[in-house]
């Protein structure tokens, strides 16, 4: 699937023959997952010793990112982003090292973010986790950004709830071919009634054939199986609760009314809502020469009408199947 998806943008030859000075994981029977010693074992100075530079973008003498902490040479130029650690580690066990490397690369950053580069079918491939909401995903695209060169082709392979189900029923992989709006949380309406309590944006684009191969992939994958692959409009909001629509005893949201008279009221199409696709689109239509392309999609793991939650077995098949 990623061989297809990915190999449609060039790469820059030099950023992927660029393997020297990897940090590597143990080789596990069959599959390369990581394990939380290794990534330990990754940090390859004390966090008390790690001097940086440049306020402007911060570096540390390695040129290792401040963030992501990874430097050239070790990201591709096709990378697959996830949120969960565990999902990225299963993307992780299905690629192989380099030629003349033993292990696929693995690296976690003092700030938790976990990078995988390995190759799927020959192509070099880059597995990042980029935890949750936008303010992460920022911190991803930036510094990967930063360590690579020529052009960049990033997709997101998430989970999200279900806003409109049917279509976005459990199970689904819903694909933001039509875009990503963000939502987001008014502090100025705190004590001023006038002012809206939450801002809906227009929609930020995929790249159009990034995101067509996209969904025709995760529909092969998924050929044959009850699950069924929608494409629509995301929307991805600046907070789990608030910004979600879930209400409750502790904090006056006063988002009861949220999906309804302000998300779909506004932007109908919407069907999925998570917290990261908006910002990945966003960043890549803003980016230099148009250097990132992006697509997105997320497996439907809750529909928020009826509050159901789909079974884990279900979400470990679909994770494996999608991933893959």
């Amino acid at each position: 699937i990623w061989q297809r998806l990915l190999m449609s943008h060039s790469a820059s030859r030099s950023t992927q023959q660029r393997h020297g000075g990897l940090i590597l994981a143990p080789r596990l029977a069959g599959r390369r997952p990581v394990r939380a010693h290794t990534y330990a074992a990754a940090q390859t100075k004390p966090a008390g010793l790690v001097s940086f530079e440049n306020a402007n973008f911060p570096m540390d003498q390695d040129k290792r990112t401040y963030h992501v902490g990874t430097k050239r040479g070790e990201v591709a130029n096709r990378i697959l982003s996830v949120g969960d650690v565990t999902r990225a580690a299963l993307c992780a066990s299905f690629m192989e090292p380099p030629p003349g490397v033993s292990e696929v690369y693995s690296y976690k950053s003092k700030r938790g973010f976990v990078t995988h580069t390995g190759l799927f079918d020959g192509v070099p491939i880059s597995v990042v986790s980029t935890g949750m909401g936008y303010p992460n995903m920022d911190f991803v695209v930036r510094e990967c950004r930063a360590v690579t060169d020529g052009e960049l082709a990033f997709v997101r392979v998430g989970t999200c709830g279900a806003i409109q189900a049917p279509p976005g029923k459990l199970g689904s992989v819903v694909v933001a071919s039509k875009g990503s709006v963000l939502v987001r949380r008014n502090p100025d309406a705190y004590d001023d009634p006038t002012v809206r309590k939450y801002f809906v944006s227009k929609p930020a684009l995929p790249d159009a054939k990034l995101s067509a191969l996209l969904e025709s992939e995760m529909r092969s994958a998924l050929n044959g199986d009850e699950s069924e692959v929608v494409s629509a409009m995301n929307a991805s909001a600046d907070s789990f609760y608030s910004s979600q629509g879930r209400t409750g005893d502790d904090f006056d949201d006063a988002n009861e009314n949220l999906l309804d008279e302000i998300i779909l009221k506004r932007q109908p199409e919407v069907v999925s809502l998570e917290m990261e696709t908006f910002h990945l689109l966003d960043l890549a239509r803003n980016s230099r020469e148009l250097s990132v392309h992006a697509a997105s999609c997320a497996i439907v793991l809750a529909e928020r009408r009826s509050n159901d939650f789909l079974p884990a077995d279900r979400i470990e098949f679909m994770e494996r199947t999608c991933c893959r």
